[in-house]
């Protein structure tokens, strides 16, 4: 068993829901073939380093998985390979570590409301003197 990470690229011009069938599709291929999806995130259309089939952009899609035979990888490349919405892939098997946690502790999270007073608090502190030689500066700039 194997953890791999795929990165593809798709075709600007796609529409947001043509766009998540292709992605939803190549999921299913991947779990079709005994990968486990850990992690899948879109990471939106951005200009390329150089044209790819006369295109100047691109919707960069990441995906995580564990796969148990790697023999299927080939399978799921020759998918990359028969889409002529994907514009390039590249998979690369990585470490149990390197797989990005989804699930966050509810502790960590704060209301907004505690963020922008704990925002207002710092701004205010920046306004002060810094230390006690600022505090002489100033005094005798008033003087």
């Amino acid at each position: 068993m194997g953890f791999y990470e795929t990165t593809y690229i798709l075709h600007p011009a796609l529409q947001e829901g043509r766009l998540n069938d292709i992605v939803k599709t190549i999921q299913k291929k991947a779990e079709a073939l005994g990968a486990e999806i850990l992690y899948s995130d879109n990471w939106g259309r951005k200009k390329l380093a150089y044209l790819i089939d006369k295109e100047k952009y691109g919707t960069y899609i990441f995906l995580q998985y564990k796969l148990s035979e790697s023999s299927n990888l080939k399978e799921l490349s020759s998918e990359f390979e028969h889409n002529p919405n994907v514009l390039r892939y590249l998979n690369i098997k990585i470490d149990k570590e390197d797989v990005f946690e989804t699930s966050k502790k509810e502790d960590d999270s704060k209301p907004i409301n505690n963020v922008k007073e704990s925002t207002s608090d710092n701004s205010d502190k920046s306004k002060e003197p810094k230390n006690n030689e600022d505090k002489d500066s100033n005094s005798e700039e008033e003087k």
